[in-house]
């Protein structure tokens, strides 16, 4: 049996938002996070699959496309709840130039470590 089919990934899908959102009604009365309450909620899974005797199935696939969905929509929401405004202008410039100097030095910083350590490789391809 194929684990991706489509009807798969639409089930999970759907099982996983009803159970994020009775988690996070659970959460707002309880005052654990729902992020909590979701990892034992895969552990008692795991756990269960194993003394079932299904502990060898990989979920990894399934894992590495809800992995992907999951971190794209935290980006969309946090970049929905954004609001530009002109007094804003200035410190979304500074985060941006601070970003971009980190960046630019960490990367000259490896390329000098992997040129150290790797003696035929040169400064540029490094």
């Amino acid at each position: 049996m194929e684990i991706l089919t489509s009807y798969n990934l639409i089930i999970e899908a759907s099982a996983i938002i009803i159970l994020s959102f009775i988690f996070s009604e659970v959460a707002r009365k309880t005052n654990v996070p729902s992020v909590l309450m979701l990892i034992a909620l895969g552990i008692l899974l795991k756990l269960g699959l194993d003394a079932l005797g299904l502990g060898s199935i990989d979920f990894f696939p399934i894992l590495e496309v809800l992995g992907i969905v999951g971190l794209i929509m935290i980006v969309l929401e946090a970049a929905l709840e954004l609001e530009l405004k002109p007094d804003k202008i200035l410190p979304i410039g500074k985060a941006l130039a601070i970003a971009l100097i980190g960046l630019i030095a960490s990367t000259w910083v490896a390329a000098l470590i992997l040129h150290q350590f790797i003696p035929e490789m040169d400064r540029n391809t490094a």
